[in-house]
């Protein structure tokens, strides 16, 4: 929502100009130089005043300066003392509100009877501390030269000084009073009476004024939540601004406009005002942007758009602090409960302390909160309340951080621990991608050369059978030889339940012959040889079969005849070192190759996975 300085102000310090030594303090000392003092008095005054109607911003204020002390000079030679009055005014306004100087012409007009430049001086010093925000201060002087103006006449100064005053009561906090006062203002500009009072402005000058004088009645109240009054005279504003094509007023009708259809709780229609105002491309202060962004998140909360609405008092706040942290209004105690209440929720000691802090000095700035804020929410919080809650949070932070050295060193030991445990979990990735790697190669080379015995490391175990003298003779060797080849060539070792006595009734011998031929030149017991032959199976099958990967682990176990899935797993990890899964997930970028199926005999594994841990 915008914030306005008055522009009867600025009209009113151009109405120096249509105002009919001792000693001369205050003025520069630098001297003059040659090209400003060979210039006649008049041509020399009349280029003063010629500067002081521009842009002040823009304004020389060195040549300004020398011209007026030059000025000064000249006047008091020739005693004209009301030119010497109005010199320094400029020059007091120039200085940024000398308030000394100021001090120094108040007395230099009461001691030469110069009652209208004296009552000129009293609202000159009125606005300058309006400028300083010293409200106070302010009215005071501005109703002491109201008193002036009445005794002297002077109606340009009289209404001049009564808008002034409506606009002061209202910043002091008697918006009654000024709101009355302003529309006394507007009842002049609204009767045609005003042509007779500032018979300098011209209709247009007149018409802004009245504008303003409008805005301030409108926002005025705004703030006594008189939202009906103020929706009525924001319309008079929209009027005039689309009227004249006053850019400045258009954008202010659409952040008050805003403001009040979002306290109607109209929030839809208020947000879309708002939302306007916010984004167009009229500039605007950070105190203004925080207002709006404050009724932004208001709006937002009322339709329970949460997110939406934290964002919206963030950036309200953080505006108010960009502003300077000095400009308060009522919206703003609602974004500061809203997120006091919005960290209470997170748990965030630390902020809930930051807004309690921001909730106190919004209270000792605007004095006791309002019964009610604007959607209607009771205010719950004073000043007591509010420190007793910002000393109970203190407390508990501080108790916080007296454990926190505990924390710090659990945190230590466990941050050592999952050091450790990372590492661990590192060597151990790095064995089972060796393990993985050594198996793989191997199954490449069995399924490329279509080898058909088994692959063996020369494992120690098997050395010493093959030196032992054989037990059996050499006709029942062959003949369980060629049976367990028979035996393995078809795959019959993957079915379930197959026992020592019904393989060595297919072989055709007995089960001790069958377990002491098996335990000799297999260097395993029955069990082992089957399993291992199941494993070595189901290695192949996995590597050469895409399809076969995308079976269950319980799936891939009843293929190769195994009983249960656990056994399977079991089996697997025995031979390979490996979990079936790992194995698999590792496999994913093998591509389906042929596969021989027969001659498929066990791979000896054992001296293998020692070797690589």
């Amino acid at each position: 929502m915008i914030i306005r300085t008055p522009l009867f102000i600025i009209f009113f310090l151009c109405s120096l100009l249509s105002i009919s030594a001792q000693e001369l303090p205050y003025l520069s000392k630098i001297n003059v130089p040659d090209s400003l003092a060979v210039k006649s008095y008049p041509i020399l005054r009349t280029e003063f005043f010629a500067f002081f109607k521009d842009d002040m911003t823009s304004v020389d204020s060195l040549v300004l300066e020398l011209k007026g002390k030059e000025l000064i000079k000249r006047a008091t030679r020739s005693k004209n003392k009301s030119d010497v009055a109005k010199f320094y005014l400029v020059l007091a306004e120039l200085r940024n509100n000398d308030f000394d100087l100021f001090d120094y012409i108040l007395n230099f007009t009461k001691e030469n009877n110069l009652l209208v430049l004296y009552e000129t001086a009293l609202l000159s010093k009125a606005i300058s501390y309006y400028y300083n925000d010293q409200i106070d201060m302010s009215l005071q002087l501005a109703e002491e030269a109201y008193k002036y103006s009445e005794e002297s006449g002077n109606l340009s100064n009289k209404w001049t000084l009564k808008n002034f005053i409506g606009v002061l009561q209202i910043n002091y906090g008697n918006v009654s009073r000024g709101i009355s006062n302003l529309k006394e203002v507007e009842s002049i500009y609204t009767t045609g009476k005003v042509k007779n009072i500032h018979i300098y402005s011209s209709d247009s000058q007149n018409k802004n004024i009245l504008a303003s004088v409008r805005y301030s009645i409108a926002s005025s109240y705004f703030d006594i939540d008189s939202l009906d009054a103020a929706s009525d005279y924001i319309e008079k504003i929209k009027i005039y601004a689309d009227t004249d094509n006053d850019k400045e007023y258009q954008n202010s009708y659409l952040g008050l406009k805003g403001a009040i259809l979002i306290k109607q709780k109209k929030y839809l229609e208020g947000l879309e005002i708002t939302n306007q105002y916010i984004s167009n491309d009229y500039e605007k202060g950070d105190e203004e942007l925080s207002h709006s962004f404050a009724m932004q998140g208001i709006a937002y909360e009322g339709l329970d758009l949460t997110e939406k609405a934290t964002t919206s008092f963030l950036t309200a706040d953080s505006l108010f602090v960009a502003a300077g942290s000095d400009y308060y209004f009522d919206e703003l105690k609602q974004t500061f409960d809203y997120l006091l209440n919005h960290y209470k929720n997170e748990g965030n000691t630390d902020k809930q302390i930051e807004y309690l802090n921001k909730m106190i000095a919004y209270e000792e700035s605007l004095g006791s909160i309002k019964e009610s804020v604007s959607n209607g929410v009771v205010s719950m919080y004073t000043i007591p309340e509010l420190t007793a809650e910002k000393e109970l949070l203190i407390h508990k932070l501080e108790k916080e951080k007296s454990t926190s050295n505990a924390g710090v060193i659990l945190f230590l030991i466990l941050s050592c621990l999952g050091v450790f445990v990372a590492i661990f979990q590192y060597r151990k990735r790095l064995i089972y991608k060796k393990r993985f790697d050594n198996l793989k190669v191997a199954l490449e080379k069995r399924i490329k050369n279509e080898v058909s015995s088994p692959i063996n490391t020369t494992s120690t175990s098997e050395a010493t059978i093959k030196s032992s003298p054989p037990q059996l003779k050499p006709t029942q060797t062959d003949k369980i030889k060629a049976g367990l080849k028979t035996f393995e060539d078809t795959l019959m070792f993957t079915e379930e339940n197959i026992t020592l006595k019904s393989l060595a009734l297919q072989v055709g011998t007995n089960s001790t012959y069958l377990s002491k031929y098996i335990n000799d030149k297999k260097s395993e017991n029955f069990s082992v040889y089957i399993n291992d032959l199941r494993i070595n199976h189901v290695l192949k099958l996995l590597y050469s079969s895409e399809k076969i990967r995308t079976y269950t682990v319980s799936a891939l176990a009843k293929e190769v005849g195994f009983s249960n899935s656990k056994s399977f797993s079991n089996h697997f990890k025995r031979i390979t070192g490996l979990s079936v899964t790992y194995f698999i997930k590792n496999l994913e970028d093998i591509k389906e190759v042929s596969a021989k199926e027969k001659g498929d005999n066990v791979i000896d594994f054992l001296e293998r996975i020692n070797k690589t841990g």
